[in-house]
């Protein structure tokens, strides 16, 4: 079914009661992980005042993510991934909850900090995959990149909401309330789950029986790497994240040393990098359909190179300000068309590892990418590595481009569908 244009895209997705119950649950848990993250910072930097255990907070978060992504996919491919999504939901409720009881007892230090948010990390591993694994049973192939269009905007607005929630909860009652105010927006998802009147649709039989968990695994490595499509887009994700998207987290030092507009400049080109998401976001969320999203995730690393270069370039603040605005816009339009195309051409078979590989690049390799690229500003400047990444991102492009008709050919077309469609979901 070839969707319209404008917004009956989105207007088609909020029609499935079980995606709206979706959306607000998912909206009112992305707005408790920021609160609760405004909490656990300034928590962290209360007990410790040391940018080092900041660094340490962050990073045990994301470890598992990266640790157990393999694992944690071949289990999702094993198990009822609609069970998992709401066990891990109550288990990121419950670990909000024990947050907030060991804050008003007085009983948190720095080492339970470090505990917890390992043991949040690790939630999230199974928890991640598994919510990106429903979205596509929920609303089917057709409507896919509207609902994760709708994702990414909820997820770009909630960066703006959450925080200056949590802001006002913190200054005004203190982190305990802040945790507990949390645990209440992740309830509220894990009510919604309960309400939704979904059956997943019955795993394929194997072809063969089943292996141990390190033999799914690396069949799982070996699918995404003899699948063109989904592997080149793989690809196209490591790259930006290494070479292109750390710009987020090196904007403080333009922000100061380039710019000199100290924290208020900051809080300028943050604003407008998420107003450029946002509009990705939205735009996205509106279009509707596959046709054409292979060129425009090719199109739009030409666009975050061009305005990378830019940026690099540049030392007058307004321009800059505008400049992250259109990498952002790029940034979000690359990478939920990546994951849209990936989504829609994968084996069912093979979703849950796909996705939680996925999951893995688009979260952990841009931290190293970051630090790749701080590292080489300590000695360069701010200016060359983000020019210099941008160069690498051109030449990306251009390879890219010059195969963007077969790989349309092995994620867009409808043969490459092979999952549940909309007409085929079990209610």
């Amino acid at each position: 079914m070839k969707l319209p244009g404008g917004f009956a895209a989105m207007r088609q997705t909020f029609a499935l009661r079980d995606y709206r119950l979706y959306v607000l649950g998912n909206w009112s848990s992305t707005l408790g992980l920021w609160v609760q993250r405004i909490a656990i910072g300034w928590m962290t930097w209360d007990m410790t005042h040391s940018t080092t255990w900041l660094g340490a907070i962050a990073f045990a978060e994301a470890a598992p993510t990266i640790l157990f992504a393999l694992i944690a996919g071949t289990v999702l491919d094993r198990v009822n991934y609609w069970k998992m999504l709401r066990f891990t939901q109550a288990c990121s409720m419950l670990y909000s909850v024990t947050l907030a009881v060991v804050t008003f007892s007085g009983l948190m230090n720095i080492w339970l900090m470090l505990t917890l948010t390992i043991i949040r990390g690790t939630i999230v591993a199974f928890n991640r995959p598994s919510r990106m694994t429903v979205v596509y049973n929920l609303v089917g192939r057709d409507l896919l990149p509207s609902a994760l269009g709708m994702n990414s905007l909820i997820f770009n607005s909630s960066r703006f909401i959450g925080p200056a929630i949590g802001g006002v909860i913190l200054a005004a009652f203190g982190s305990s309330w802040t945790f507990a105010f949390a645990a209440v927006m992740f309830f509220v998802f894990t009510v919604c789950l309960r309400l939704i009147d979904f059956v997943p649709p019955p795993k394929e039989p194997r072809a063969a029986p089943c292996g141990s968990m390190l033999t799914e695994t690396w069949d799982g490595i070996l699918y995404i790497v003899r699948h063109n499509g989904i592997s080149q887009q793989l690809m196209l994700l490591v790259v930006t994240s290494i070479f292109a998207k750390p710009l987020t987290d090196l904007l403080p030092g333009f922000a100061a040393e380039v710019f000199d507009k100290g924290p208020h400049g900051l809080a300028m080109l943050l604003t407008f990098h998420g107003i450029g998401a946002m509009i990705g976001s939205l735009w996205l969320a509106s279009r509707g359909g596959l046709r054409g999203l292979t060129s425009i995730t090719i199109g739009n690393i030409l666009l975050m190179s061009l305005a990378l270069l830019a940026f690099s370039a540049s030392n007058i603040f307004w321009l800059g300000c505008m400049l992250t605005g259109v990498c952002g816009f790029a940034f979000i339009v690359q990478s939920v068309s990546n994951q849209t195309l990936i989504q829609s051409a994968v084996d069912p078979l093979m979703r849950g590892r796909v996705i939680s590989v996925y999951g893995m690049v688009a979260q952990g390799v841009p931290s190293i990418g970051s630090f790749m690229m701080g590292a080489a500003a300590e000695s360069l400047g701010l200016r060359i590595p983000v020019a210099v990444g941008a160069a690498i991102c051109l030449g990306l492009w251009a390879w890219a481009w010059h195969l963007r008709h077969p790989l349309a050919a092995a994620l867009e077309a409808d043969e490459a569908m092979r999952g549940v469609g909309k007409s085929e979901r079990v209610s």
